[in-house]
């Protein structure tokens, strides 16, 4: 099977319950994927010291997210406007393919 992967670094030094809440399995983030049958899920991971996060979104393969962003594009923006306050930073640290 092949996987595509995007890989995003967060800074959190405040309201780490609220992001969690918002970027985990039963989020927003979630659900707004989640209808897709070619989103795979995502792992949220946190680091020692609770203040950097790292969010693994996993698709079936690249053009399966771009067809959904390109049909979804106006909730995205929207959805990442209403959870902008919730970090200090992000950054996409890459996109990734699955190897067997």
């Amino acid at each position: 099977m092949s996987m595509y992967c995007l890989v995003w670094k967060y800074k959190v030094s405040s309201n780490q319950a609220k992001f969690e809440e918002e970027y985990g399995r039963s989020g927003s983030w979630f659900k707004f994927f989640e209808p897709c049958e070619d989103y795979l899920g995502h792992d949220l991971m946190k680091s020692g010291d609770g203040s950097t996060y790292i969010l693994i979104d996993k698709w079936m393969s690249k053009a399966d997210f771009q067809d959904f962003l390109d049909e979804n594009k106006a909730e995205y923006e929207q959805l990442n406007e209403k959870n902008k306050d919730l970090h200090d930073s992000e950054e996409q640290m890459g996109e990734f393919e699955l190897l067997q």
